[in-house]
């Protein structure tokens, strides 16, 4: 079995440190756009990253960047101890549809990405990650200490090395659903964190991985 991501070592100082960055940003609402991810649901937000935008915590330091280029968000995580996380400025949000379309660019293909909802704050959010060799997991953090709630587990519905895969997760009441490519992955019962932020993530685990984001869409079900 793969082993879960280092989350409470790699991924809490760096929340730290962006919530830190952002208490300093102006946090503006993410407005309106056309598209329609499921019949009945709202969209609230919808980023192409054609341009750099306000709406996400764009960061240059030792441990990686998020930087907005050539139509794609880029989290470039340099190895160590520390995983990428740039969150959607606005919120927070209950209940919610996120969909995002990510590949990895380059490193290890032993790496987590993909996003987190209701993120309350450093210590509390819900972990949603697929791998580049064909992982997925959804993870709990609350109150800093992690738990599993499905996975790592491999399937073939992920499209592996770097290629480009769809991430869909849906957070609605007590209910938490993963989807990829458009197929159904796993489904928990879990209200511990009923809302909170959105955000993007990558993690080399061990090396240093680059994955680029593209066609993001915030929905409310």
């Amino acid at each position: 079995m793969r082993a879960s991501p280092p989350i409470r070592a790699a991924l809490l100082p760096l929340l730290l440190l962006l919530g830190l960055m952002a208490e300093g940003c102006t946090r503006p609402t993410p407005t309106l756009s056309p598209p329609t991810p499921a019949v009945g649901s709202e969209v609230l937000f919808h980023d192409d990253f054609s341009r750099p935008s306000s709406h996400w915590l764009l960061f240059e330091g030792d441990s990686g960047s998020a930087q907005v280029r050539d139509g794609e968000l880029y989290l470039e995580a340099t190895g160590g101890e520390t995983a990428l996380y740039t969150p959607l400025q606005g919120g927070p949000w209950e209940d919610v549809i996120v969909s995002v379309q990510l590949r990895q660019v380059e490193g290890t293909q032993n790496n987590w990405m993909g996003l987190l909802c209701r993120q309350a704050d450093a210590e509390n959010y819900y972990l949603f990650a697929i791998s580049a060799d064909g992982y997925y997991l959804m993870l709990k953090v609350r109150n800093g200490v992690q738990e599993a709630l499905a996975g790592p587990t491999y399937t073939t519905l992920i499209h592996p090395g770097r290629a480009r895969n769809r991430l869909t997760v849906r957070c609605e009441g007590g209910s938490l659903q993963m989807s990829v490519n458009e197929r159904f992955l796993v489904n928990r019962s879990d209200d511990d964190l009923r809302r909170g932020g959105v955000a993007l993530f990558a993690d080399g685990v061990r090396g240093g991985t680059t994955v680029a984001f593209d066609d993001f869409l915030l929905a409310r079900p």
